[in-house]
């Protein structure tokens, strides 16, 4: 076995998966992107793998990409250092009846080279051997002799732990008996699914069962390593004693040497691996996100105008338009009784002529607990209907978004009223015309008054008196009065209904200015905020496809 690697040498099998050098970098750009955008929304434990991950595919890539490392790992018995050094050629690892034998990593190299040297000590690899003879192509190869996975021994396993992380081929080699053993497959070859085409397992120790029991072990566990995802991994039968299968794995680890891109394909299946782990944290539907329309933003907005207070600004409009119209059509005489309620308009704090609505309040309740409630629902139901569709993580960052803004919703929807033009500029010119109707009518009615007050001082002192003249039989001051006053009380009365249906079209203006000024609101401290986020979803997935390569 000695020339084994140098007489298979010149084989070719097919190649290692072509990336080169700038696709990976555009992987490792990926992954951080994702890792960046997916930090304070997806799980801690994600991000730091993903970070890890590229902080180790950069240290690799600043080692030698021409050297390629291939290491052995197995369970205790499975024959691991025999194989390794049938396929170095000499005795390099121990071997020994007591198991486990391999309590450090151990290497073998063919040229103890600077790059070389180097890349051992980024392993951890402090002991190794330089075999002798082998051709050229073997100075770009590190055989690597790793401690048993199951070793009773917790260092043992952290060795395994800590290269099958870093080496660039791995090679397990399983028992007969063990093969199917739960911790190799859901501890390691499962969780390295991605990573098929820098994976061989190896079913040695086949002389010790007969050729159907070899093939029928062989062809289970075949199925059990697609069924870990590794369905493109090589799995191949080897015995030392006999020398089954040898040349076929020597063949395929001389394959990942030639060409030279076995680091970057297991760097890439990393990263891959790594960009799994962050849509899962996501857990991420792939399906479009729904985002929101001008209908949204409408209901939110009318939701949001109520909060502000709209009920109460159009019962005070309407009041006090109601009031002033009553002091400039009503009966003159009366006019007074208007003037005795307070302006709602000024209770409320409607009204700042030239003062900057930042800087003042109104005195709107502010804490009314069922109007809140509406609002905070409303926003986070607005916040749920943009986020459908999107990473789980994501429909959580934004709702954590919406209720950030909630947070401070009531001082921006006061500032809203403030802002909002709710008093109109100007009466309406029929209150003039009705107020000089008014004082005409009175006038009439008083000069009709006086007129018979003093046909009545006349009388009373005896005085001649002829007769008043008169229309249609009625005494013409009788007349005056009576018009006078029941036109006052009828044109009072038709000018309190119109003044009722002045008041609601100035309510209905009020807030309809009351809407825009909030929703501006809306949109600023709602639906902005929310769009942001949400268009991260898609820098996410963007940033996961350049990872995987695509």
């Amino acid at each position: 076995m000695k020339d084994l690697l140098a007489r298979l040498n010149p084989l070719r099998a097919e190649s290692v998966p072509h990336i080169d050098g700038p696709a990976l970098d555009r992987r490792l750009a990926g992954l951080a992107e994702a890792a960046d955008l997916g930090e304070g929304r997806l799980a801690p434990p994600a991000i730091a793998e993903a970070r890890s991950t590229a902080d180790r595919a950069q240290a690799r890539r600043g080692l030698s990409e021409q050297l390629t490392v291939v290491a052995f790992a197995g369970s205790t018995g499975a024959g691991k250092s025999t194989l390794f050094n049938s396929i170095v050629g000499e005795e390099v690892a121990t071997v020994g009846v007591r198991r486990p034998t391999t309590s450090e990593p151990l290497a073998a190299i063919w040229r103890e080279a600077p790059e070389t040297i180097a890349l051992l000590q980024w392993l951890g690899v402090s002991r190794w051997h330089v075999a002798e003879g082998g051709a050229e192509g073997l100075a770009d190869l590190v055989l690597i002799d790793l401690p048993d996975h199951d070793s009773t021994q917790s260092a043992h396993r952290a060795h395994v732990d800590h290269f099958v992380e870093r080496v660039d081929l791995m090679v397990w080699v399983l028992d007969p008996q063990k093969y199917a053993d739960a911790l190799v497959h859901e501890q390691y070859l499962r969780r390295f699914s991605r990573h098929d085409e820098v994976t061989v397992v190896v079913l040695n120790q086949v002389d010790k069962l007969t050729v159907a029991d070899a093939q029928q072990c062989l062809s289970h566990l075949r199925r059990l390593v697609a069924e870990d995802g590794l369905s493109d991994a090589v799995v191949l039968a080897t015995s030392n004693r006999s020398g089954e299968g040898l040349e076929h794995l020597a063949e395929r680890i001389l394959t990942s040497v030639s060409g030279r891109r076995t680091a970057l394909a297991r760097l890439a299946a990393d990263v891959a691996t790594a960009s799994d782990g962050l849509a899962q944290a996501a857990e991420d539907p792939g399906t479009p996100v729904a985002g929101t329309d001008s209908a949204d933003l409408a209901r939110l907005t009318n939701v949001l105008t109520d909060a502000a207070g709209a009920p109460v600004i159009t019962a005070a409009i309407e009041k006090s338009s109601q009031r002033k119209a009553v002091q400039s059509v009503g009966w003159p005489p009366l006019k007074w009784v208007a003037r005795l309620r307070r302006d709602p308009i000024a209770q409320l704090r409607l009204e700042r002529p030239g003062v900057d609505p930042r800087l003042v309040r109104s005195s709107l309740p502010s804490n009314d607990p069922v109007a809140r409630a509406r609002a905070n629902t409303a926003v986070l139901d607005y916040a749920d209907k943009a986020s459908t569709g999107a990473p789980q993580a994501w429909v959580q960052s934004t709702r954590t978004v919406a209720d950030r803004a909630s947070a401070g919703l009531a001082d921006q929807l006061d500032q809203a009223v403030t802002r909002a033009p709710l008093v109109p500029p100007r009466d309406p010119r029929w209150w003039s015309v009705f107020g000089v109707l008014q004082w005409v009518l009175l006038a009439v009615a008083v000069a009709g008054g006086l007129w018979l007050l003093g046909l009545a001082g006349l009388q009373y002192l005896q005085f001649p008196l002829t007769a008043a003249p008169t229309v249609e039989g009625i005494p013409i001051p009788t007349l005056l009065l009576v018009v006078g006053l029941l036109g006052g009380a009828v044109l009072a009365g038709f000018g309190r209904g119109l003044a009722r249906t002045s008041a609601k079209r100035a309510a209905r203006k009020a807030v309809s200015a009351l809407r825009v000024e909030v929703a501006i609101v809306a949109e600023k401290e709602i639906a902005a905020p929310v769009t942001a986020e949400l268009a991260t979803v898609e820098q996410f997935r963007s940033a996961l496809s350049a990872a995987r390569g695509g």
